[in-house]
Order: structure tokens, then C-alpha cells, then sequence
């Protein structure tokens, strides 16, 4: 790096980056935290004329641009700058190229939760009505909202809740106290379970109840020769076809689609539980819980 490209980031830092509301700035801070991100290029200080950030300041001092200040032995300070100085005008902020930064869009699985007759009570205080899909921190901050705003913290003991009539009816209990985690756990397991699978490019998808994971099982035909099958992926949005089509290259061995019992399945030749595992895991990002081992 060549000592006029730094002093030319000088002027771009104290034109551009610099603010009069960060003054008094330490010297060192000043070098690190506005002249490097202004560099065209990294900066070494060493590989420059200066050698040292304090005679890159003393030079600029010199200039009549900024103004230095020993605090203390060793500590300087720049305590004023002057903006209209010549050699700031017409300095402009760097352009960098923006580097396309290509990001991994995964499949995110999330188990929700749905406001049913024997919940939706509770819930119908918060603006939900029966049926309404709702995330574990969502559910859990109306239930801690319902218990303080009742006051049913038990005030002889924190990790205690006096339950209430509501809150007895939503957690089948007759019991008169309870922990919060046992009151959170109750009022979830009374709720009717989803999940939300949140799909790049497209719309989330919520099923309802249990999720089942993607199964493969092997099957023997004609000439002990095996097949895999398989089958719940099209819930994760994945095509059958496209699915079929990269398994064959993978596998190099013929796939094709098959009908199933509720969507469409896939056939390959041969046991292809380990190479379609690896594919599913990597190429489209499944979360590992929602494929079964093979």
C-alpha cells in the first residue's frame, strides 16, 4: 500500500466518516475504526513512509487539518478537524464493488401450536380465535401476560403460580399451584400441535398434528434385486420428478415416480438409503430430525 493511497484515505475517512460528535477520538481508534474501512485496498501501516499511525497523524497535523492533544504520555487524542480544509474538498466516499454474496437458504421446520376449543379461552383475551396457528414464544408470552396481569405469581414463592379458574380449565388441573414450566408445559400440551415449514421462495407450509420424516424403505423384487422407495417429501416442497432425477445421477441407477398412498413416492434401483440420506441433508437442507435413518 503506497503512502499517498493512505493519505488519501485520511481524507476520505475525515470527509466521509468522520462526525464532529465523535471528537475527541483516540488516534488509534481514529486509524482503526475509520481511515482502514476507507482503504481502496488492506493497510499496512509498516509498508509506508509513515512506519507509525502517530506520524500519519503528525503529518495531517502539519497540514492544518486536525488538531492533536496528549491526554497523557502515550495518549493522543484528535480534537478538532477543519472540515473546509482544501484538501478535503471534493473527496468522495469509496465506492466498493459489492460482492455477491450467495446465501444458503435452508428449510426451516418449526413446531407450532393451534388455539383449540379447550385453549382458545386463554388465548381469545390476546386476539385469537379457534383454529389460530401460534409460535412457542408467541404462546408463551401471552401466558406470562394473563399471569401478571391476574397477579397469580404466588409472592411467598417466585417459581410458583396460583392457578386461577381459566388457567386450572386450560391445564386440566385441580391442583392450586404449579411451577411456570409446569404451567407452560400443561397449557402446550393441551393445545393442538403443527409445524410450520418455512420453504425459500415460497410460502410456509403448516401441517397439522405430527410431522412425519421422510422414510426409505428397501424392498425386495423379482431376481432378489432391491428397490428403495421413497416417500414424504413433498411436504418439504420437493418434487417427486426432481427428486427421481438427481437420485438417478447420483445413484446412477434408474428412479422414477411411483404413486403413493397420500402423494406421489419415488422408486430407485438398488438400496439408496445412504446416498439419498446425504442428498437431502445437503443439497436441500432437510433438518436431520425429519429424515429417518436408513
Amino acid at each position: 500500500v503506497s503512502t499517498q493511497s493512505t493519505g488519501e484515505a485520511c481524507y476520505r475517512a475525515l470527509k466521509t466518516s468522520l462526525k464532529k460528535t465523535d471528537l475527541p477520538i483516540l488516534i488509534s481508534n481514529f486509524y482503526s475504526q475509520h481511515v482502514k474501512p476507507c482503504c481502496a485496498e488492506p493497510v499496512e501501516i509498516k509498508q509506508t513512509t509513515f512506519k507509525k499511525v502517530g506520524v500519519l497523524m503528525k503529518d495531517l497535523e502539519k497540514q492544518g487539518i486536525i488538531v492533536i492533544k496528549e491526554q497523557k504520555k502515550g495518549v493522543q487524542n484528535i480534537t478538532e478537524v477543519n472540515f473546509a480544509h482544501q484538501s478535503l474538498r471534493g473527496v468522495k466516499k469509496l465506492e466498493k464493488e459489492e460482492e455477491e454474496v450467495e446465501e444458503e437458504e435452508n428449510i426451516a421446520v418449526v413446531q407450532a401450536f393451534t388455539s383449540n376449543a379447550h385453549v382458545t379461552r386463554l388465548f381469545s383475551l390476546y386476539g385469537h380465535k379457534k383454529g389460530d396457528i401460534l409460535l412457542r414464544k408467541t404462546l408463551r408470552e401471552h401466558v406470562i401476560a394473563y399471569i401478571r396481569s391476574h397477579e397469580l405469581a404466588d409472592p411467598a414463592d417466585k417459581k410458583l403460580v396460583r392457578l386461577d379458574p381459566l388457567l386450572s380449565t386450560v391445564m386440566k388441573t385441580r391442583d392450586l399451584t404449579a411451577t411456570w414450566n409446569q404451567v407452560m408445559q400443561k397449557v402446550e400440551s393441551n393445545c393442538g400441535k403443527c409445524y410450520v415449514i418455512s420453504l425459500p421462495d415460497k410460502f410456509p407450509i403448516t401441517v397439522k398434528g405430527e410431522l412425519p420424516p421422510i422414510q426409505f424403505k428397501v424392498e425386495k423384487r423379482t431376481g432378489n434385486k432391491k428397490v428403495t422407495i421413497i416417500s414424504n417429501f413433498e411436504v418439504f416442497g420437493i418434487e417427486a420428478k426432481e427428486l427421481a432425477q438427481k437420485l438417478q445421477h447420483v445413484m446412477s441407477s434408474s428412479a422414477s415416480v411411483v404413486p403413493g398412498l397420500k402423494s406421489e413416492n419415488v422408486l430407485v434401483q438398488g438400496d439408496a438409503r445412504k446416498l439419498a440420506s446425504k442428498l437431502l441433508l445437503d443439497q436441500y437442507k432437510i433438518p436431520r430430525a425429519f429424515v429417518a435413518s436408513g
